[in-house]
């Protein structure tokens, strides 16, 4: 078992009841290392759930939200990370610490899978996201980058490299800093926004036709700390998943200002990153991965949904 591993299984934190409006649509085992940290809904509204220390997805039937293993990808002694979509396609990234299979997979219907974006065996890749022209991003945490995939390539190049992505690593409950983290990307301003989880704060870069323009701090402080998954609703508004805080937060665009939507009063135990529903009353429904990294071998890790009182953004033609 690697140092992580352990660290995954054995740490302790408490584990409080859940309250409404937060419900439990999947739980899984910790001791097992089934740590929920991505989460992705499909356009048709089936929810995918990628557990970290397994390599496994599971695919949730959008109305019965029955679940099942679609698929496991070789995270090596490392994890799996960050899930996305672009339309119907779905892509998840592999930290495994070996340069042949570290990186991002495309993920069939049937479950097959393949790696189509190659890291490297000392970088961490951690999150993605698309445009609505299939441009790929996606964050590598250890050097504090952002990095670009043209719609149709399989080859990276470095969108931005900046001082305000870098993490540090005497905040790190791994031996590495996490800093660039979640990422998202805003079609209507024509931007990208990246969390800092470890020197915390939420920046929004402009995409000037592929080119990284200006970088912007939206909003930093000790609320965003733990900074992980990010998401749109329909007002541009972001939604940010705090690991270190166990929050779910609104940040209001305009003027930064947060407005905590859940905590650890309503069960939220180290959650990584959340996902807006796609098919009926889901549309006003946040699915949370709670993640309960470093929580215990009896974390109650799983699948969240929060009641919402604003749906998702809107998705662009093309997705």
């Amino acid at each position: 078992m690697s140092s992580l591993r352990a660290i995954l299984l054995f740490s302790a934190l408490s584990t409080p009841a859940l309250a409404a409006p937060v419900t439990v649509i999947e739980s899984y085992n910790a001791a097992l290392g089934q740590l929920p940290e991505g989460v992705a809904v499909s356009p048709h509204g089936d929810i995918f759930v990628g557990l970290a220390g397994t390599g496994q997805i599971r695919q949730l039937d959008r109305k019965t939200y029955a679940g099942e293993v679609l698929t496991s990808l070789p995270i090596g002694g490392g994890f799996l990370l960050g899930l996305a979509f672009e339309g119907d396609d779905l892509y998840a990234v592999v930290a495994s610490f070996d340069a042949a299979t570290c990186g991002v997979w495309a993920v069939e219907e049937d479950g097959s899978a393949s790696r189509v974006v190659a890291f490297g065996a000392n970088e961490f890749p951690n999150d993605l996201t698309f445009d609505a022209d299939g441009n790929l991003f996606i964050t590598e945490s250890i050097s504090g980058s952002v990095y670009r995939v043209e719609a149709g390539s399989t080859s990276r190049s470095l969108f931005v490299q900046d001082a305000l992505l870098v993490g540090d690593i005497n905040q790190s409950p791994v031996p590495f800093p996490i800093g660039a983290n979640g990422i998202t990307y805003d079609d209507d301003t024509q931007s990208v926004l990246v969390v800092n989880s470890q020197v915390p704060a939420l920046i929004e870069i402009d995409d000037l036709d592929g080119e990284a323009g200006a970088l912007s701090v939206i909003a930093a402080g000790e609320h965003l700390r733990g900074g992980d998954g990010l998401s749109l609703d329909e007002n541009g508004d972001v939604i940010l998943v705090s690991n270190h805080n166990s929050t779910v937060s609104r940040i209001d665009r305009d003027n930064g200002n947060a407005t905590v939507l859940a905590d650890a009063d309503d069960g939220l135990v180290f959650p990584s990153t959340a996902a807006f529903g796609q098919h009926g009353t889901d549309k006003r429904s946040l699915f949370i991965a709670n993640f309960g990294f470093g929580a215990g071998p009896s974390a109650p890790v799983g699948l969240l949904k929060l009641k919402m009182s604003t749906k998702g953004e809107k998705e662009p033609a093309g997705k």
